[in-house]
Parts: structure tokens; sequence; C-alpha cells
């Protein structure tokens, strides 16, 4: 579970950088314009997804075995 938490820790940072760098930065603006700058702007929500994902199976791995 800790491993899991760790990949999708991992995904969440690259989605995150990559939506910021496709959106704020004029270098990313150029290579995604007009329609194609859907693509960071899925990838910035996608790293919030993930980062929600990250912290439940965090808190799961942290809370150990129940029962």
């Amino acid at each position: 579970m800790r491993t899991a938490t760790v990949i999708l820790f991992l995904l969440a940072l690259g989605c995150g950088i990559f939506g910021y760098w496709g959106l704020h930065t004029p270098a990313g603006r150029r290579a995604f314009d007009e329609m194609a700058g859907i693509i960071p702007q899925v990838a910035a929500w996608s790293s919030l997804v993930l980062a929600a994902a990250a912290l439940v199976t965090g808190w799961l791995a942290w809370r150990g075995p129940r029962g």
C-alpha cells in the first residue's frame, strides 16, 4: 500500500508540473495553443485526483489492518 502511495504521489507531481508548464509558461502556451491547451489542463486536474488518491492510500496504509 505504501508503494501505491508513492507511485500515486509521483504521478500527481509529474502531472502537476506538466500542467503548470503547459498553462503558465510562454513555451508551454506556444506548444499547446488553442484546443491543444486542454491537454495540460486535464493533466493539472488529474494531478489533484491523483494527489487525493495518494492521501487516501497513505491514510489506509498508516491506519493499518483492522479487524
